[in-house]
Order: C-alpha cells, then structure tokens, then sequence
C-alpha cells in the first residue's frame, strides 16, 4: 500500500506529547496531520518553571486567579498562569472575544489538560518532546527528565540544532528512557509556525521505531502515492514582469477529485544561476502550507530542492500546484523532477546529475547562425 507511509507518519506523532519550550511542536503535529490534546502543545514554557511545576504536580495551575490574558506582540490572546509562568495560546485574535469571557473557558480547558497531562505523565506511554538550546546546561535536561519521572516511566526525546548541514540521522538512546535527536533549525521563538518540518517528521518517526523496537519508516521513493501525474523534465522558468513581481509557475487542480482530508506535497529540485536577483523562490500546494522548504538563494549553480505540502479546500473549484518567483523578467531558474504526492514531507532522493543546465539560445545569437547556413 503506497500510502502506508503517511499512514505511519501520522500514527506514530500521536504517539508524543510537548513539554513546551514554544509553540513549535505542536505546528509538528499539526503539519503532519495530527490533533492531539495537551496542556503544553501550544505554550511557552520556561525550562525552570516546568521544573517546578512537575515537581508540584502542578498545584496551583488553574487555581482561582491564576489565570490572566494578555495579547501577544502578534495579536493574539495568551492564557498565562501567573504560578508557573506558562502562556498558552488560546488561538483567539485579540478583539475578538472579550477576555472575562475567554478566562472562564480556559479555567475549564486547561483544567482539563492538566488532568490528561497528569494521566499520560503516570501512565508513561507518551514519548515527551523538549527542545534544548546551545545554552542550556545539561543538569537542567537531567533535573527535568527526573521531574518527569517522579510521576511514571515516560521516555523524553532531547531534541537540539544541527545547523545548516543536518541529514537525515537516526535517534539515538543517551539514557535510560532518554532518546536525543537533532534537527536543522528551531522555529523562531515568535514565529513558531515557521517550522521545518522535514527534519523533524524524520527525526519523531526514528525516536518512535527506537523506543518500540520497530523499523524506521521507508521514505525513500515510491513512499507515497502520486496524486496527479506531473511533467518532471528539464524546464526554464522565466519572470514575467519588469519590476519586481510574483511571477506563478502553476496548474490548477479540482480539489473534488483529490481529496480535502489529506495532505499534499509538491517538490521539485531548482538550480539558480550566478545572475539570478529575485526575491524569493517557493512552491505551493494547494491552501495554505503545512510545511515548506523554499529555495536558498545563496546557493548557486547547483540543484537543490524545494517543496510545500498544503491541503485541498472544499467547496473551491481550482487550487495552485506549482512554484513561484518574485522578480522580473530579467529573472530566471532551472527545474527538474517536479512531483506532486500525498504525504506531509516530499520522498528522500538524490539531487539530478544534470550539472549544467544549458543556457537560453539568445535570438541574435540563432539568427546569425541561421544566416550563417544560408545558401
């Protein structure tokens, strides 16, 4: 079955909970087509206050006048718990709900995740996720992991930065009950919807298979299921605007004949040339993207490959497959290998052995050799 995959991949993210840091987990799962329930997916959390409160049980969480809106820099309304300095995100705009009344409902919510939080800590089936920054000691992941444990056998997943050059690498067990595992980047503290989500569904499907004794998934080619069949030759895609502009390089899909309950990939590998002085390079699948790598600009006369996964909109007639550039008609890229497949992250496979594209033939140049063949 071709699309056991991403069956897979989204069974096994059921399988984690966040321990908060920020909000970037919880996008993870929601990329990858997953909703679970949890007191810290959506919160800001301070490794300290965590601490603290784990060790408590979380007490005084929730308790009468614990809690407090506020609006973030963003615009949206937080929940914070003044007690152990947790900010929830209650996914209300700010204004559009008055606050007296989303406070109540958040007694009641968080009270609720606290309860389940407190269940799946005792219960220890979850695999619990805490990013960890350049900065932080390794006594604080070791104060917390025992926090943890004083309520049950859970088994933590340390996850940290790789940097730019990350691969895709197997988990590894640090400790008893500890797993560590690296991805390319953290999301920015503010903009943690801004997610790499490769590395991170590579890394979470490796951490599951280590800590249940089963294989890695195979995300090789052939992983997931074309959705529709696309040209994936060699092809020039040039701006078409004298000033800088989104210039679309796109087909229009019916949505009715995909499916609006999935997730959908489009990737192609680019090359950019030495003279290319565009904004941007991207692809776009559909709504929205649930996940994306857009093309690095710095990266020159060489493939690399882009992608984004996005969903199908009901009750639209058409959605966008395709790439996109901002620049101008003096702009210009290189594609090749372009397809479209269900699944949240594109199949792993190597980079074209095309090394030179070849260059645009400019007309005076065809001109003058058909002149040079005439009789």
């Amino acid at each position: 079955m071709r699309n056991a995959a991403a069956a897979r991949l989204s069974e096994r993210l059921h399988g984690f909970r966040s321990l908060g840091d920020n909000c970037e987990f919880g996008f993870v799962q929601r990329y990858g087509g997953v909703e679970p329930s949890g007191l810290l997916r959506f919160s800001y959390t301070p490794m300290e206050d965590l601490i603290r409160g784990l060790r408590c049980g979380f007490a005084d969480f929730g308790v009468p006048g614990d809690l407090r809106i506020a609006v973030s820099d963003g615009g949206t309304y937080y929940c914070h718990s003044v007690a152990y300095n947790i900010w929830a995100n209650t996914g209300h705009p700010a204004g559009s709900i008055d606050p007296e009344v989303l406070v109540e409902r958040e007694y009641g919510r968080l009270a609720h995740l606290k309860r389940k939080m407190l269940d799946d800590l005792a219960d220890g089936s979850k695999i619990l996720v805490r990013k960890v920054g350049r900065d932080v000691p390794d006594s604080a992941f070791e104060r917390l992991s025992e926090a943890v444990w004083a309520h049950g056998p859970s088994t933590l997943l340390r996850v940290t930065e790789a940097g730019p050059d990350w691969r895709p690498e197997p988990a590894r067990r640090a400790a008893d009950r500890v797993i560590a595992g690296r991805v390319r980047r953290f999301a920015p503290t503010e903009q943690a919807w801004e997610v790499d989500l490769e590395p991170w569904l590579h890394l979470i499907d490796s951490a599951y298979a280590l800590a249940h004794g089963q294989a890695p998934t195979d995300l090789g080619a052939g992983a997931f299921a074309d959705a529709l069949t696309l040209p994936g030759g060699l092809r020039r895609h040039a701006g078409r605007h004298p000033t800088q502009a989104l210039s679309a390089y796109t087909r229009a899909v019916d949505p009715a004949r995909l499916g609006t309950d999935k997730a959908y990939v489009f990737s192609t590998w680019v090359w950019i040339p030495e003279t290319f002085g565009g904004e941007r390079i991207f692809a776009v699948a559909g709504h929205g993207r649930l996940g994306w790598r857009d093309a690095d600009l710095s990266r020159r006369g060489c493939w690399q490959r882009v992608w984004a996964g996005g969903r199908m909109r009901p009750n639209v007639d058409r959605e966008p497959v395709g790439l996109g550039m901002i620049g101008t008609k003096r702009d210009a890229f290189w594609s090749f290998g372009a397809r479209f497949h269900e699944g949240p992250i594109p199949e792993e496979g190597a980079a074209p052995t095309i090394r030179m594209p070849p260059a645009r033939f400019p007309g005076r140049r065809l001109f003058g050799w058909l002149r040079s063949k005439l009789p």
